[in-house]
C-alpha cells in the first residue's frame, strides 16, 4: 500500500528548544494511526506540523508524493486534508441538517460551487442525509445546533468533517471534555461514521486508550519529541516503554 503521508526528518524548535526531533514517518493510504505520548512528549507539535500550521525548522512534509512543508493548512485543506477543529465551526443558528449540507457543499474534495445547477445541489442533499444516518443524527436533523448536548455537537462536528471526504481526516481528542459515558457513546458513534469511509486516512491524538483502541489500526509513541515506539494498539499499550512513561498513571 502506498504512502499517502510521509515525514522525512521533520524537526521543530522554539527558541532552539527542540519540541520534535528528527521524525521519520510513513502512513499508508487507508491507515488509521494514532500519536500518543505524556504531556510534553511532542505529539501536539508534531500533529500541527502534519496540519500545516507549524512550519517545520528541518524535514520535510510531503503529501502523494507532492512536497507541502511550506504549505499552511488551508493550502492543505485543499489537497485533501482537514482537521476536525478546521471544520467545526458550527453554524450556531442553522439546524443539524444545514451544517452538514454547507460542510458537503463546500468540501475540498468536492469542488461544488454555490452557483451549480439544483441537480448538484441535490445530490449534496442525499450526501447530507446518508452521513447524518451513519452518524446516528437522523433524529436531530431539524434542531438548531446550539441548543445540541456536548456529544451530539461533537458528533456533528464529526459528521461534518467526513462528508467533506478528505484523502487525511485529523482528528485532535476527538472525546476531549466528554465524561466516560459520553466519550463511549460518541466513540461508537464515530466509529460507526469512519467504518463508512474506508478509503480515508486517520490520523489521530488522543489520551484515551479506549478511543484509540477503537479507531486506530497503528499507534506512535512519542517521548522527548522522539517517536521511541510503534506497533498495533495492543502492542504499546502492553510494552514496558509506555508503563515507564505514563510513570504508573496508564496511557490514559
Amino acid at each position: 500500500m502506498s504512502a499517502i503521508l510521509q515525514l522525512e526528518n521533520v524537526s521543530k524548535s522554539y527558541d532552539g528548544v527542540p519540541a520534535v526531533r528528527a521524525v521519520d514517518l510513513q502512513v499508508a493510504d487507508g491507515e488509521r494511526l494514532a500519536i500518543i505520548g505524556p504531556n510534553g512528549a511532542g505529539k501536539s507539535t508534531l500533529f500541527g506540523t502534519i496540519a500545516g500550521e507549524h512550519r517545520p525548522t528541518t524535514g520535510r512534509v510531503l503529501v502523494n508524493g507532492r512536497d507541502v512543508t511550506k504549505h499552511r493548512s488551508s493550502t492543505r485543506a485543499v489537497a485533501g486534508m482537514s482537521r476536525t477543529f478546521q471544520v467545526a465551526r458550527l453554524m450556531s443558528t442553522m439546524t443539524v441538517r444545514e451544517n452538514v449540507f454547507l460542510a458537503a457543499l463546500t468540501g475540498g474534495r468536492r469542488g461544488v460551487r454555490w452557483w451549480d445547477t439544483l441537480r448538484s445541489h441535490r445530490e449534496v442533499w442525499d450526501e447530507t442525509d446518508l452521513a447524518l444516518a451513519d452518524a446516528g443524527l437522523l433524529e436531530l436533523s431539524d434542531t438548531v445546533a446550539s441548543s445540541l448536548a456536548q456529544g451530539a455537537r461533537k458528533t456533528l462536528e464529526m459528521a461534518m468533517a467526513v462528508v467533506q471526504r478528505p484523502a487525511i481526516l485529523l482528528l485532535d481528542e476527538p472525546t476531549a471534555g466528554m465524561g466516560y459515558e459520553d466519550a463511549r457513546a460518541a466513540t461508537a458513534q464515530l466509529k460507526a461514521l469512519l467504518d463508512q469511509r474506508r478509503d480515508m486516512t486517520i490520523i489521530l491524538t488522543a489520551h484515551d486508550m479506549e478511543v484509540i483502541h477503537s479507531l486506530a489500526e497503528r499507534v506512535v509513541l512519542m517521548a522527548n519529541g522522539e517517536v521511541v515506539l510503534e506497533g498495533t494498539p495492543d502492542y504499546v499499550a502492553r510494552h514496558e516503554t509506555t508503563k515507564t512513561l505514563y510513570l504508573g498513571q496508564g496511557a490514559s
